[in-house]
């Protein structure tokens, strides 16, 4: 059984590194694969550069986004809807494949029909595929949920392989996000208890690209990403209130709010912070002394009494001492990298 695969790339002035993108997959040992690719209005090469891959390849399909908003998740569910595949696998253009990534995939997804999705491990780069030599992260014994919400992910967008009905049904990417896509549609899909399986003692056959220059990270504390961040959690308190699992995975919440709250005051955001605060506290996520030492973290900002070094450390200190400690991006891979 040799299903199709449809490689999802949302695309937007990437010139300079498509090549390699494209190589990754023109090199895959599986070869039943389609590449679909969304351009979100390139200003420089892009769009020529993968009209090329076309004439070159017909499994390569390119499109330009013809509705709004703008933006990758946009990009990726226009590809999905041209899709032809049975398995999605979503590829940004920062990112490549190993050459055995699509065999690797299919054959494990083949052995286990059951699932709507199977993980895979993940290897972190900058320049070339084996130059960091760190893992995206590892298994654990924790709830998967519980890890998403304190920072420890076991895997980001393209860590998966994702049988097409299944993505459908849980109801694509959220569109309206500009930060924190993969975080919402994980939360979203395991909240809605679909089948999955890990398989991290597999071979990397991945290499995420780590970079400030993503589009991800561009703008990464704007007013706008922070809105993003914001909305998906207080989406996911809501479903995890729906499913009665709130004393579950309220430690998680906690953390995940304090992640979003402080970033926003310390950004500036006073108002918009007060009233995030008011609303995880009507979902009774916060007790009152929380609610009282964020409120004193606002007034604190207001009043710049940061700029008293001591006051600052020991407030900052007292909020943040019970930050989780996860694997994310720190744990080193010692064996022999396939490219």
């Amino acid at each position: 059984m040799r299903p199709l695969v449809s490689i999802i790339t949302p695309l937007f002035n990437r010139a300079d590194i498509i090549h390699e993108t494209a190589n990754s997959i023109f090199c895959q040992t599986y070869s039943n694969w389609e590449w679909v690719i969304v351009d979100d209005g390139s200003t420089d090469s892009s769009w020529e550069i993968v009209k090329e891959y076309t004439v070159k390849d017909e499994r390569v399909k390119v499109f330009t986004r013809e509705r709004g908003p703008k933006g990758a998740c946009t990009c990726r569910n226009i590809a999905v809807e041209k899709s032809s595949g049975e398995y999605l696998i979503f590829l940004d253009t920062d990112d490549l494949l190993a050459t055995f990534c699509l065999e690797q995939r299919v054959k494990n997804m083949n052995e286990n029909p059951e699932c709507d999705f199977v993980i895979f491990p993940m290897l972190l780069f900058k320049s070339k595929p084996d130059d960091l030599k760190i893992l995206w992260n590892i298994d654990s014994d924790q709830d998967d949920i519980q890890r998403i919400l304190i920072g420890d992910p076991v895997c980001q967008g393209t860590g998966t392989l994702w049988k097409k009905e299944s993505f459908i049904k849980v109801g694509f990417w959220d569109e309206s996000l500009l930060l924190w896509q993969d975080i919402e549609l994980h939360l979203r899909s395991l909240l809605l208890n679909v089948k999955y399986i890990k398989l991290l003692s597999l071979k990397p056959d991945v290499f995420i690209r780590t970079s400030d220059l993503s589009l991800s990270r561009t703008g990464y504390h704007s007013i706008e990403k922070w809105r993003s961040r914001k909305k998906v959690l207080l989406n996911t308190i809501r479903s995890i209130i729906a499913e009665n699992k709130l004393a579950i995975y309220n430690s998680g919440l906690k953390f995940m709010f304090l992640d979003i709250f402080l970033n926003g005051v310390n950004s500036g955001y006073l108002i918009e912070a007060n009233s995030f605060l008011r609303e995880c506290s009507h979902y009774e996520v916060l007790n009152n002394k929380e609610i009282s030492q964020y409120n004193n973290y606002i007034l604190f900002r207001k009043y710049k009494l940061y700029r008293v070094p001591f006051l600052q450390d020991v407030l900052f200190k007292n909020l943040t001492k019970n930050y989780p400690i996860n694997n994310l991006n720190k744990i080193p891979f010692t064996k022999p990298i396939d490219l």
